[in-house]
């Protein structure tokens, strides 16, 4: 979780400025991009 935090953080500051109609909850998608691609990393072992 942790580094999903550190994801969030980058994510809410970078990309609304790359992208302007980013969502507002541009982090929790990061977020939860983060932990999907962890998990499935972890069930490929």
């Amino acid at each position: 979780m942790g580094a999903g935090g550190i994801l969030a953080m980058p994510a809410e500051t970078m990309i609304p400025e790359a992208f302007e109609k980013a969502p507002s909850f541009i982090g929790l998608i990061t977020v939860t991009g983060f932990l999907a691609a962890f998990l499935l990393a972890k069930l490929g072992e």
